[in-house]
């Protein structure tokens, strides 16, 4: 393997030279420059990240906090956040927080000793005072995803009220008004905000009495599978069904089939993610696209730029899109 000392003899540099031309950020002549990356091509020189480490202070390692490495959402997610960091020269220390506040509390504790440059997070809970105060006390930055908060750190998140609300109004302006909304923990923001989406578009349309159908705390498949096959067998049913999750989507088909109901045919569905499997659901699912690429890159450039430049913290809302597959249609 190459030194630094073998780069600067081929280039007829000192070896502080080289430092300076690879780390571009102090200004060296051209034609020096050109010499110098001549000779590290001609030498395939790679520089230690631990000495680069060493120079700057830092470690050139980011966490990466997520509730449950099991579900399907997150890690779409982590496969893009990982991406975004190593084309930025960061690796990602990957923590799984069990859905436990405490076990989130534990891994921010151990990470304290790890000498990291920076956090991206998907907080467990609203409840995020732990991580304020060791973004306070650490002196190192944290970055929220798909959390938005108004306290001092950055968040950056998918509007999750808009996409509540796009998706509503979409059924309704299929002619849906019994629409069955099934909402997770209200706990958590996110599906807060993904009901008063879903409760802005109907009263907008003026419909009375919607929340008759509404089911609440529903935050597995089985669960979704259960209320619907209930919700099914009722009198009056609902024509159509929003998930505020897709995997809750997953549930609800199974509880509609069993009943010997189809779908749209008798009951139409909308989901919210864009989660992998649902173009391959059958049939596939109309769902909220969350920019989930571009929420982990802007994350990444956010966390970076907090590291290296000292930034602010900042607040990002992404609008997403609907994407109209074949689980809907209008009433018949």
């Amino acid at each position: 393997m190459s030194t630094i000392k073998e780069v600067a003899k081929l280039a007829g540099v000192s070896p502080s030279t080289v430092s300076r031309t690879l780390s571009n950020r102090i200004f060296v002549e051209e034609e020096t420059r050109q010499k110098v990356l001549k000779a590290v091509e001609e030498l395939n020189y790679r520089p230690s990240i631990m000495a680069k480490a060493l120079r700057e202070g830092r470690t050139y390692t980011i966490a990466l906090l997520v509730p449950d490495i099991n579900s399907l959402y997150y890690p779409m997610i982590m496969k893009s956040v990982e991406k975004y960091a190593t084309q930025n020269g960061y690796s990602i220390i990957l923590c799984n927080n069990n859905e436990s506040i405490e076990c989130e509390k534990r891994n921010l504790e151990m990470l304290g000793s790890r000498g990291i440059d920076g956090i991206l997070c998907m907080s467990v809970e609203d409840d995020i005072r732990h991580l304020l105060c060791f973004q306070k006390e650490k002196k190192v930055p944290i970055v929220l995803i798909n959390r938005d908060f108004t306290e001092d750190i950055s968040c950056i998140s998918v509007d999750n009220e808009y996409g509540g609300y796009l998706m509503v109004k979409y059924l309704l302006d299929m002619g849906h008004r019994k629409i069955a909304g099934m909402f997770g923990d209200f706990s958590r923001q996110r599906f807060r905000e993904r009901y008063n989406g879903c409760k802005r578009a109907m009263e907008e349309y003026g419909v009375e009495n919607y929340k008759k159908y509404f089911i609440y705390d529903v935050n597995t498949i089985e669960e979704a599978y259960r209320c619907a096959q209930e919700v099914m067998l009722r009198e009056e049913r609902p024509t159509a069904f929003f998930a505020s999750l897709d995997i809750l989507a997953i549930g609800i088909y199974s509880g509609i089939s069993e009943n010997g109901f189809t779908i749209p045919g008798d009951v139409s569905v909308a989901g919210f993610d864009n989660i992998f499997m649902t173009e391959y659901m059958i049939p596939p699912l109309t769902t909220y696209n969350a920019p989930i690429d571009r929420l982990a890159e802007e994350s990444v450039r956010c966390l970076i730029h907090q590291i290296e430049d000292g930034a602010a913290a900042s607040r990002i809302l992404m609008k997403g899109e609907l994407i109209e597959r074949k689980s809907v249609c209008a009433v018949r």
